[in-house]
């Protein structure tokens, strides 16, 4: 094992890096995303009333414990510069255990738990996405891990209004290459 040594003449030196190293750490944004939020009372139907004043609209993110997709998304692509700019813009993203226990009230107004609300809606997989209206009419859904691009382009799909001209966001997609 070598052990560094430094001269008097490094000192000064290596303080620099030291302190624009600390600086660079102290001044960078942890990497989360400013749409994702924790609900304060699980009211998702408030959700979408409040999102909907600030001209956002709500997505629901539903994942488990220990599902690598879930992880995927949340390390690759919610934090990516085009993900945050875009969608803190336009949308409010809360999460949801499909396996968890808390009350809340669901976008239609029905109460019940996380777990209740997937199983109503049959989530089976992880990570599913939801997008919902303004009116919290869930305008569409997604299933499994998205790269950057195909995220990006399902909030186009929702902001844009593509939905209500009955274009599958599958057919959006393919006239977007």
């Amino acid at each position: 094992m070598k052990l560094l040594i430094l001269d008097d003449n490094m000192i000064p030196s290596f303080r620099i890096f030291l302190i624009a190293v600390l600086a660079a750490f102290l001044l960078s944004k942890p990497a989360s995303a400013e749409y994702l939020i924790e609900s304060m009372d699980n009211d998702y139907k408030s959700e979408v009333e409040a999102a909907a004043e600030e001209g956002k609209r709500l997505v629901l993110f539903f994942h488990q414990a220990g599902c690598p997709y879930c992880d995927k998304m949340r390390a690759r692509v919610l934090p990516m510069p085009k993900i945050m700019d875009y969608f803190s813009e336009n949308f409010v993203m809360i999460e949801s255990n499909v396996k968890g226990n808390l009350d809340i009230v669901m976008p239609d107004g029905t109460e019940g738990n996380e777990r209740a609300f997937a199983l109503k809606i049959r989530v089976r997989a992880t990570p599913v996405f939801v997008f919902y209206d303004t009116d919290a009419k869930a305008v569409l859904r997604t299933t499994g891990f998205m790269d950057v691009e195909r995220f990006h382009q399902a909030g186009k799909y929702v902001v844009d209004g593509e939905y209500k001209t009955g274009k599958s966001f599958f057919r959006y997609l393919q006239e977007q290459k």
